[in-house]
């Protein structure tokens, strides 16, 4: 076990070393090239995936054919594919890297093993429901309460980087416009 390794999991310090040992053993470090697409509509996605560097997309493919994005995961974020973490069922989004990544790759059938047996795992396990939990109630209101303006300078204060490393095109797609209605708000934003 390695001190990145550690220090991936530091803000759970609930954790002991041996739990930690623990879930190394069924983790793997792993990488991917930009583009990469890691899981597919369809399959069932092994891992969730703890990001130490580098950006993830979650996307769904529209009946039209078109892409939209619904989550953009970056450093210290957790992320999978909910249908196979949950419920050990097929995956119904793709996960694609936007940056070259390094992830930390937990099996998720032995970690629901290892929560079976541990206490403090299987909270781990909670707390990563519980963020994704809060972070889709975050999503639902982003699009119900707040107009295309407000949702990119509510994306503009809590993850700036994002304007920075995120193609236009997945930025428009996430925030629900066109790049054309994004190129606006920018151009207004920068006037101001």
């Amino acid at each position: 076990m390695n001190d990145g390794f550690i220090e991936a999991f530091k803000r759970f310090s609930f954790l002991k070393l041996s739990d930690l040992l623990d879930l190394y053993r069924l983790s793997s470090l792993k990488s991917f090239e930009k583009g990469e697409v890691i899981a597919r509509e369809g399959e069932y996605c092994e891992d969730a995936f703890l990001i130490r560097k580098g950006i993830i997309r979650t996307f769904v493919i529209t009946p039209e054919g078109n892409e939209r994005t619904i989550r953009l995961a970056k450093e210290k974020d957790f992320t999978s594919c909910g249908a196979s973490f949950l419920f050990g069922d097929p995956s119904t989004e793709y996960l694609e890297a936007l940056e070259d990544c390094k992830v930390i790759a937990v099996n998720t059938k032995k970690l629901e093993q290892l929560s079976q047996q541990n206490q403090r795992v299987l909270r781990l396990s909670i707390e990563g429901i519980k963020e994704a939990f809060a972070e889709a109630i975050g999503r639902i209101e982003f699009f119900t309460v707040l107009n295309p303006e407000q949702r990119y300078k509510k994306l503009i204060s809590e993850s700036p980087d994002l304007i920075q490393r995120v193609p236009q095109k997945f930025l428009a797609s996430y925030l629900g416009i066109t790049t054309v209605s994004l190129s606006r708000i920018r151009n207004r934003k920068n006037s101001e």
